[in-house]
């Protein structure tokens, strides 16, 4: 068996970090110049909500795909990937539709002419890997998408030489 690679970062694009950043300190900022709990619940309630959704890695294990968070994972089945691509930019162009659009990640429903709808768990956009399933599409973001990619095709290629 060809040794893989099995933990990936998620690293912060620019706009990340500018948006997450300008966000959390505009929130702490009307909470400090705001008086009484409820503003206070209500910045931390999305500050601390947004964070519980970020994304802070990826790892391979157990046939599974695991999208770290803080605390727990989205683990998707290796069995349900039919096709694995490194594509550049491929949330260009998307609006999203349910979800977190840049505080501490990119993350929930988007739509683009290209992909049409698909899940993200993105931290940076040029390094987007797109996995497609049954279900759809879902846009990761790896630190070096290109060992990411050889890592699950060796993973998905292991899985059916043993079956």
């Amino acid at each position: 068996m060809k040794e893989i690679r099995k933990t990936f970062k998620a690293p912060w694009d620019w706009l990340l970090i500018l948006m997450t950043s300008g966000v959390t300190l505009l929130l702490l900022g009307l909470d400090y110049y705001s008086s009484g709990i409820i503003p206070t619940l209500v910045t931390w309630s999305i500050i601390l909500g947004a964070l519980g959704f970020g994304i802070f890695g990826y790892h391979i294990q157990d046939n599974q795909l695991k999208i770290l968070r803080l605390g727990w994972s989205k683990d998707i089945d290796l069995s349900e990937i039919k096709e694995v691509e490194f594509k550049p930019h491929a949330m260009t162009g998307s609006v999203r539709t349910f979800g977190i659009g840049g505080l501490f990640g990119y993350v929930g429903y988007f739509r683009n002419i290209i992909l049409k709808s698909y899940k993200a768990y993105v931290t940076h956009r040029e390094k987007t890997v797109v996995l497609t399933t049954e279900e759809g599409q879902i846009v990761i973001s790896p630190d070096d998408p290109k060992a990411f990619v050889a890592s699950i095709e060796v993973s998905l290629g292991d899985k059916q030489e043993g079956t």
